[in-house]
C-alpha cells in the first residue's frame, strides 16, 4: 500500500514519464476494447466524441486514439522538461487522475469482454 501512495505522490519528472507512458498504453488498450466490443453487437461506445468514428470509421478511430494522444503527450512531456516543482506537484495530480480514469474504462472493458464470452 504504501509503494501505491508513493507512486501517487511523487511528482518527480522520471516517474511522470513513466505514468504518461502508462496513459498512452491504457488509451491505446481502450480503444482495442472497444473495437473489439462494438464489433460483438452487444455494446455501444459511450464517448460522443468518439461514437460517430468508432460505429462508422474504425480506422480513422484507431489513427485518432494512437497518434493523436502520442503527440500531444510527448509535447506535454517535453514542456514539463522546464516545470517547476509545484507545476509538477499539479500536473502529477491531475496526470494521477487520468491513470485512474483510464484505468477503470479497462477493467470495465475486461469485464465486457469476460460478458462476451461467457454468453
Amino acid at each position: 500500500m504504501s509503494f501505491i501512495i508513493y507512486l501517487l505522490k511523487t511528482s518527480d519528472l522520471g516517474l511522470i514519464r513513466k505514468k504518461l507512458i502508462a496513459m498512452y498504453i491504457l488509451n491505446v488498450t481502450d480503444i482495442i476494447f472497444t473495437i473489439f466490443l462494438i464489433n460483438t453487437g452487444m455494446f455501444l461506445e459511450v464517448n460522443a466524441v468518439m461514437a460517430p468514428l468508432v460505429n462508422n470509421r474504425q480506422l480513422l478511430s484507431i489513427l485518432i486514439k494512437v497518434v493523436v494522444p502520442f503527440v500531444l503527450l510527448i509535447w506535454v512531456y517535453q514542456r514539463m522538461k522546464d516545470a517547476t516543482e509545484k507545476q509538477l506537484y499539479q500536473s502529477n495530480i491531475i496526470i494521477n487522475g487520468c491513470l485512474i480514469f483510464y484505468g477503470l474504462i479497462n477493467i470495465s472493458h475486461v469485464f465486457g469482454s469476460i460478458l462476451y464470452i461467457v454468453l
